[in-house]
Order: C-alpha cells, then structure tokens, then sequence
C-alpha cells in the first residue's frame, strides 16, 4: 500500500499514577471526560484515532495544520474544564511527522513511538514538536501561533539528541521549567541508561501504567528472559516526570543474602544506616510520607526479603508505590500481578508484511541491524525470521542472542540449527548478568531456584507437546516422588515461577503449556534422571491419552460429537506423541486401541493419510500380528481410511482379513460394520451388484443387535446402489431412513454426508431447488464442524448444481475450492471430480483445449485408481467431451486430451488453476505480498470480499458480477467461514484492515 506523510499527535495526562491514587474510584469518570473530550477535538479536526489506552491517546492527521489546532483547541479545552475534588488535569503532548501507510502496524508504529518519546519530555500542558513535524507545519500556522525552539534533547530510546520545539499559542501558558529529557538535572532518578532501543509491547505498557495508577504494588511475572526488567524500565521512565520525590531502581540480581534486601533500598534512596537500628526501620522513617516509586528488579531468589520489606513499606509509608519484577508474585496483600508474556510473534503462513510487522521480528530485525548485518527484505529471508522468532517463542533475551549469531552465519542456517538451541545461543552481552549471557544459564538459573518435587514435575511435563489440562498434568506427573494429591500444587508453583504457561479461554477448559525453549530443557533434564523415569513418563502420558480416546471414540458419533471432535483437535499434538510412544513398543496392542479409536476423528479433521499411515505401521509390527479382534477393528478403521484416501487394493484386503477374524470370533457386530465397508469399495470400484447381498447381509445383522446407528450406514450404502442402479425413489426412501436414524443418535457427521448424498441424487433427477437446500444444509454442517471430508464434497456438488444451472463462473469457484482442500488432504479421486468439474466450467469457454486437458488428466487419475466415476458426473463428462470434439475437431481434442492422460499430478494441478501453464508460458514476474493469501478464497471469492467491504447488498453484488443472488449468499457465507468472523460488518473490518477497499480493490 502506498505510503504519504502522516502527522502523529500524542498525548498523555501527567501524574496520571499518583492522580488515580488519590481518587481512587472518580479517577474512571475522569478519565472518561478527558476521552470524550479528547474525541470532539479529533473529529472537529480529522484525527483519526490509533490508540487509547488508560490515559494516553495516538491520533493520526494528514494535515500538519489540523494536528497543530487539535492540539491547542485540546489544551485549551482541559484548562478551562472543572475536574472534581479540585484536580487539574494536565495533559502532555508530543507532535512528530513521517511517512505511513494507512496499515495498523505502520499507524502504530515508529513516528507514533516518536510523538511518544517526544511527550514524555513535556510537562503539562505543554505541546512539544518534532523538527520534521515543525518543518511541514511552520509556514502553515495560523496567526498568533508559534513554534519556540527549546534546542537539542536526548529522549529515551533515541540514540542521539533531537531538536525539539515548543508550539505557543494564546490561552496556553508560555513559560516551562526546562524539559524532563535525559538532560534535565532535576530528574529525580537513578533509572539506568538505555543502550537499545525498546521495539513494542504497546498494549503491556499502557496495561502496567493503568495497573501502577490503581495499585501500589504491582508485580510484572513472566518467564526467564521475556523483558520483565525492560518493560518495567520504560514504564518508570515515563513515570519520571519530575513531580514527586522521583523514581528509583533498586537493581538485586547480584544480591545473594537476603538480608541485603533492605541495605540495597537503603542506599538507593540515599539513606543512611544507623548503628544498632534495624535497616527496614531506618528506611521507613527516612522515607516517611515521600511520594516516591521504587523498582524492585529481580526479586525471585529473594523473595521472602522482597516481600517483607514490600509489605512494611505500604503499611508504614502512605505515599511509596513498587514496581517489582520476578519469575513468581510476591505473595502479599495488595499486589496486583501482570505475566509479562512473549513478544507476538507472526503467524505460519502470514504474509510478509505481517511478518515484518509483528513484534518479535522487529526486534530480530532491529538487533540484527545493530550487529552490522540488516536483515534482507526479500519474501523468503522474512519467512525464515518470523520462523525464527516462532522457534524461539518470542521470548527477548533468546532473539537477542539469535541476532547476535547472525554475525557469523545466515538467517537460514540459524534456523536450520535451533533445534541446538542451547548450544548454539550464546555470546550474549559481556556487560549482561552471567545468566543473561547464554540461553541455557538463563533457564539453568530458574531450574535451581525450584525445589526437588518441583524440578520433577516440571521435567515430567516436558513429555507434552502442546498444551495440556490438569488431569493430563496430573496423570504424568505423579509419582513415587509426587504423589497424585500434591501435583496441582507443584504445577501452580511452576506457573507462578513463570516456567509453566497458563492458558484461560473464557467459557472453555483451561490449559497449560511449557514454551519450546522451557520444554527442551526439562526433556534434557527427564532423560538425564536415567531411561526408568523418562520411560514412566511418556507410558503415562501414551496411557492418560489412550483413555481420553477409547472415552471419545462412542462420542464421535453421537450428540456431542462437535465438543470431542474439538477437543481431540486441541489434543492432535499429544495424540501423535502418544501413538510415536506406542510405535516404539514391543507391545503394539496401546497402540492399536489408540489409533483405532480416532477412526472417525482422522477424516473429519482432514487427517485420513495419516491416520491410514499410522494403522498400517501398526498392523504391520511382529506382535501385532495374531489374529485378534483388536486387530480386526484396527484393520476395519484402516480400510475406512484407505477407502477415503483411495487406497481400494489394500482397503480390500484388510477387509477380508477383518471379516475372517471376526466371523471366527462370533462377534456379529464388527462383520456387518466389515461388510458394511466392504461394500463401500466395491461401490467405489463400480460394482453395485456385488455391493447389494453384503449389505443386505450385514443390514440383517445391525437390526437383529438393535445396533440403529450401524444399520443407519449400511442403509446410506444400499441407498447409493438403488441410485447407481436407477432407483430414485428406492435410494431416497433409503436415505431418508438412515437420515431418521443418524439424527436420533445425534450424528451430524453422517446426517451432512447424507443430505449431500440427497442433494446429488435430486441433481440427477433435475429437481435443482431442492438439491440446492440439501446441498447448502450439507455443507453448513460440514464447515460447523470442520468437517474437511464433507467440504471436500459438498463444495463439487454445489459446484455442479451451479453448473446445471447456467452458472459457470460461481461453479467454477466451488471446484476450484474443492479441488485445492482435496490436494491438501491427499484425496486423488476427489481432485479428479474437481478436475472434471473446472472443465465442465471452462473458464467461459474461453480456452477448449485447457478443457480438453484436464478431462485427459482426469481420466487417467481415475483409471490408475480403478475408481468408477459416478453416474450423473460420468453423463455430464461424457456430454461436455462430445461438445469439445465438435468445436474442436476430432484431432485436436484427442491431442489435447492425450496431453492431459500425459501429464503429472503437480503439472496437472497447475494447470488447473493456470490455464497458461499448458502453453509453455514464461513464468511471472514475482507478485507483491498478498494480504488475502492466507485465507485460501478463490478467484470469485476476492472479488466479492471489496463490495461486501463498501457495504453493497447481495442483490448488488450480483449485479455487479453478473451473478445470481444464490450464488452471492454462497460467496458470502464461505468468506465469513474462511475469515472466521460472524457477519458482514467483521468482514468488512477485516478487508479494511488488510487494505481492501471498495469495489475497485482486488
């Protein structure tokens, strides 16, 4: 997006903090007025607000001008105003000039942070301005207003001095103390120097001041390494504002007795000891009622003296507020807590822009340029430095020490070796506390501050991948040294020191979770108490998740199904550790029940291949192979899978290894759920006849156990050979039964899949409308639940009921969907219909032989799978190759047919969305980033989402496109389901947000 100068106007209220204490519970309506306020001022002027959080405000202007009076008329109006109980509100504000885009991350960023830095110098109500703000605004101000120049000022985070102005206007006071930059002599501080500059954490800072303003004590927690210390120095610097008794850091990393807690306090604050008087005391009446904030940095390993000296200090001395940082809280009354968490880091598969605007890498990126090797702004050197930073979990000190690595080899090749993490993250700075000076001493030093049972649990939980609940936590973590009662009090404690994540998600289950670097760690640590403990931990992490399966499984298919088929999904991590356990085993049987357990979960959330993958590894080991009835229901759950995945040869022979097992065994009700599979393939392979006498033989079986939701399936099946065999009415009275029964149990799964397969039935049967509401109710199922397998389908056949009704292009877009999720699932057969269905649609008809080639590429992927193609999509393919042979001639379609059967499955996947791929075409100069790629809409999709942005009605945007209604409300409905938001007005600010606006955007 094309940038143009900007003129940012930042404004805070001074003494803000010690404001809040002292009205307490009015501070909230002041804070509202002075935001009301505040916004008349920017709507009278065109600001446009970027940012309001506690009392700072960010506006954005296009106008110099503009921001220069909104600014005056602003002062103005807070010094005329009466505030209650007596108080003046006084705000400070900085003005700075440069160039942005109209993109969150650029409106947020440096010359926002600069009209920041620029205010904090300021007192109140005083208007202060950058020299680049001032270039554009001097020859522009109206008469009687003016720019003072207040020489050359060193602000926080700014490497060298700036040239500041003053902004002088009638009804602003003139006359200011000199300015509170690092320069001002009677700052009362002791806060250390700044080196680096600080990159983010917007939303921490503005949190941490609200918390300081409402609460004397507050505590920033957060992991080794996450910039508590840091964050806590920017904040006291803004809180250094000249008023009061000053801000104080009381720096006790080095300390290593307690008792020197208090003397460190003491001599910060320029107190004196005195002989045979106890330290604590003697800084309580030297403080005495001194409006004062000290920062305790680093209290951990001395807690206990922290949290004395905290508490004897609010007690006794009305007018101190602390500022503490540690791995864990103090644990005193009054203490208001904030986790400090990681930096934010981008999103797998974000685009570059995104990727250069999260914070973790701009830090990256800012430290390695401070290293003397700028990171390249090329796409791919991007991808790797967001990788980096999502490795290393965005956590500061490690991206700190990355960057400084990059001295020595590429962004790629440091990636290539995280998995060396502490090895290779090292050579921090010489002038750092030696546990900052490598990744390892920094987790090292929390290990040692944890006691024995802690250090167990905490290496117990290593074996987790991925976020974990209590019970999870509490059945891999007890032991002979934990025992079962005492693990939630351990996991606290971990929380509380900042080595465990807690994860609160509103109405769902909590979760915890340790970050990478923590979990490496404690894994190194668990395999070094010896293969006994190590091995008791990943068994009872293989059986806790063994059992959550086996309790899913009857679920899966029932009225909760959406809740587990979630939950299983919050859990695919530790199901996969679990069954890579189970597949190192001698003893296959775990694994099996496992893996057979998610028979239904593995293709409802797109993973058939690697559930069929997993059986067959299973099935295939030395003790997996008598003949059990474990291992016929594994083989029967392998089929089903290998069916979907097309996988028929070996799907049948599974089948009737199953069906031996099982007829041998008696158990009636695992040989009509074989047969009922069975059945499925033959009906796959195009042979109902041989199909029909298996399910009615294990119809039989399913009615004689009273089992309705298996003679539910099997009913689906005998309804698919009536329709093969020309029976409508028998396949919809078959349908309709199975659909009675799939909704009794609760099985929406099944129903959706069943109201597709009616859907297609009545599109054979031309009944258009009535296909229409089937298919579209399929298919909110499918995208309800997340079921991929039933998208896969329902976007083909809503796809050919478009076709069927003259609409090609809408039609189009539903292949082409379908085409792309079945590619990425592994589902051949289902490429193939897409592919039909693109050529059916031909693109207008604008290119014949693209048609031509994909029917060719179609047929020949069918052919090698022995798949028989469906009777209504055969007529229709048969029907569009005759029209091709007649516009193209006889010669030409066989060629471009013949080249289509020739063609590999990734050129054949090109060419279906490129028709110019076919044509030898030189390849395309690089595109610009794309904003929408990682939401996956298609062609016709990108160009509904600009006119649903400017607010236009479906029936316009029909109109527009030359497209129907209906096809409109499909569009729609899947750009909400693809953005993941609930209606029109989020999707709207969604494409605003990404750049998308109006008609003409694309």
């Amino acid at each position: 997006m094309a940038t143009q100068t900007r003129t940012f106007l930042f404004a805070d209220i001074e003494g803000s903090a010690a404001m809040g204490r002292r009205l307490g519970g009015a501070y909230a309506g002041v804070l509202a007025d002075h935001h009301q306020l505040i916004r008349a001022v920017l709507a009278a002027h065109g600001g446009e607000e970027v940012g309001a959080r506690g009392d700072e405000f960010c506006a954005v202007f296009a106008s110099p001008r503009a921001c220069a009076e909104a600014a005056i008329q602003a002062q103005r109006a807070l010094a005329s105003r009466a505030w209650p109980a007596g108080e003046t509100v006084r705000a400070r504000m900085g003005i700075d000039s440069g160039d942005a885009s109209a993109t969150t991350a650029e409106l947020t960023g440096p010359q926002a942070h600069r009209a920041a830095r620029i205010a904090a110098v300021a007192h109140g109500g005083q208007v202060l301005v950058s020299a680049a703000a001032a270039g554009l605004v001097a020859d522009a101000l109206p008469a009687g207003v003016g720019l003072k120049d207040l020489g050359w000022h060193r602000l926080a985070d700014r490497g060298r001095p700036e040239q500041i102005f003053q902004l002088q206007a009638e009804g602003l006071p003139a006359g200011f103390p000199a300015l509170r930059s690092l320069d001002y002599p009677r700052l009362l501080t002791n806060l250390p120097a700044q080196v680096s500059s600080f990159i983010g954490r917007d939303t921490e800072l503005a949190a941490v001041r609200d918390l300081v303003a409402r609460s004397r004590l507050v505590t920033l927690t957060g992991t080794g390494g996450a910039g508590k210390t840091r964050l806590a120095l920017q904040v006291a610097a803004g809180l250094a504002d000249g008023a009061g008794d000053g801000v104080w850091f009381a720096d006790l990393a080095p300390l290593t007795d307690p008792d020197l807690v208090a003397v460190t306090v003491a001599d910060v604050l320029g107190v004196r000891q005195e002989p045979g008087c106890p330290v604590l005391d003697t800084v309580v009446e030297a403080v005495g009622g001194r409006s004062l904030l000290v920062l305790l940095d680093n209290c951990e390993h001395v807690i206990g003296a922290c949290a004395k000296l905290a508490d004897v200090l609010l007690r006794d001395c009305p007018n101190v507020a602390l500022l503490a940082t540690s791995r864990e809280p103090l644990g005193i009354g009054g203490e208001r807590v904030h986790r400090v968490p990681s930096l934010g880091v981008p999103a797998d598969g974000a685009d570059p822009g995104a990727i250069r605007a999260s914070e973790a890498v701009r830090l990256l990126a800012d430290r390695a340029a401070a290293q003397g090797v700028p990171l390249a702004g090329d796409g791919p050197t991007t991808e790797v430095a967001g990788r980096i930073c999502r490795r290393l979990d965005g956590i500061p000190l490690a991206i700190e020490l990355a960057a400084a690595r990059l001295r020595g080899m590429p962004p790629v090749e440091l990636d290539a070796r995280l998995d060396e993490r502490f090895v290779l993250l090292t050579g921090g700075s010489r002038a750092g506390l030696p546990r900052q000076q490598t990744l390892r001493a920094m987790v090292d030093w929390s290990w040692e501050l944890l006691n024995p049972a802690e250090r167990a649990v905490l290496a117990a939980l290593s074996v987790f991948a991925g976020g974990f609940g209590l019970a999870a936590a509490e059945a891999v973590a007890a032991g002979p040294e934990v025992p079962l009662g005492e693990v939630v009090g351990h996991l606290g404690a971990l929380v509380d020191k900042s080595l465990v994540q807690f994860d609160h998600a509103g109405a769902g289950p909590s979760r915890y979770r340790l970050l990478e670097t923590v979990r490496q760690y404690a894994a190194a640590r668990l395999d070094a108490q010896g293969p006994s403990a190590a091995n008791h931990a990943r068994l009872a992490h293989r059986d806790y998740y063994l059992a959550l399966a086996e309790v899913a499984a009857p679920q899966l298919v029932a009225a909760d199904q959406a809740e587990w088929l979630d939950r299983l999904d919050a859990e695919l991590g530790n199901l996969r550790a679990a069954i890579a356990v189970s597949l190192a085993q001698d003893d296959s049987e775990p694994g099996l029940r496992l893996a057979t357990s998610l028979r239904e979960f593995w293709p409802a959330r797109g993973h058939a291949a690697e559930g069929a993958g997993v059986l067959r590894a299973l099935l295939d080991a030395p003790a997996a192979q008598g003949a059990t009835l474990l291992r016929a229901r594994a083989l029967a759950a392998a089929a089903r899978l290998l069916e979907k995945m097309d996988g028929y040869a070996t799907a049948e022979n599974y089948c009737e290894e199953a069906l031996a097992i099982a007829r041998a065994a008696g158990d009636d009700y695992l040989v009509a759920d074989v047969l009922q599979r069975r059945a499925v393939i033959l009906l796959r392979l195009g042979q109902p006849g041989t199909a029909l006498p298996l399910i009615e033989q294990g119809l039989e079986l399913a009615r004689r156990l009273g089992e309705p939701h298996l003679a539910a399936r099997l009913l689906s099946a005998r309804s698919h050979t009536a329709y093969v065999a020309g029976d409508p009415a028998g396949a919809a009275r078959d349908t309709a039964e199975a659909l009675r029964l799939f909704r009794q149990a609760g099985d929406r799964l099944q129903a959706g899949a069943l109201l597709g397969n009616l859907g297609n039935y009545e599109l054979s049967e031309g009944d258009l409308d009535a296909a229409r509401r089937h298919l579209a109710e399929s298919l909110d199922i499918a995208r309800a639940l997340n079921d991929r397998d039933g998208i896969v389908y329902e976007t083909f056949n809503l796809g050919l009921a478009e076709y069927l009704d003259g609409s090609p292009g809408a039609a189009e877009v539903l292949f082409a969907e379908s085409l792309e999720l079945a590619r990425r699932m592994g589902m051949r057969a289902n490429a193939a219909y897409a592919l039909i269905g693109l050529a059916l649609a031909a693109r207008g008809g604008a290119d014949p032989g693209w048609s031509a080639r994909l029917h060719g590429a179609a047929d020949q992927a069918l052919a090698e799978l022995g798949h028989a193609l469906q009777p209504l999509e055969a007529r229709l393919a048969d029907l569009d190759r005759q029209r091709l042979r007649t516009a193209m001639g006889d010669g030409a379609f066989d060629a471009e047919y013949a080249t289509g059967r020739s063609l590999d499955v990734a050129r054949v996947l090109t060419l279906a969305t490129d028709p110019a791929a076919g044509d030898g075409a030189a390849p395309a100069a690089p595109a610009a980033p794309d904003p929408l790629a990682r939401f996956g809409l298609t062609a016709r999709e990108r160009e509904v989402l600009p006119l649903l942005a400017a607010g236009r009605s479906n029936p316009e945007i029909a109109q527009a496109l030359f497209i129907s209604v209906k096809t409109v409300s499909v569009h729609v409905s899947n750009i909400l389901a693809k953005l993941g938001v609930s209606g029109r007005v989020e999707a709207a600010a969604v494409a605003h947000r990404l750049g998308v606006y109006g008609p003409a955007a694309r």
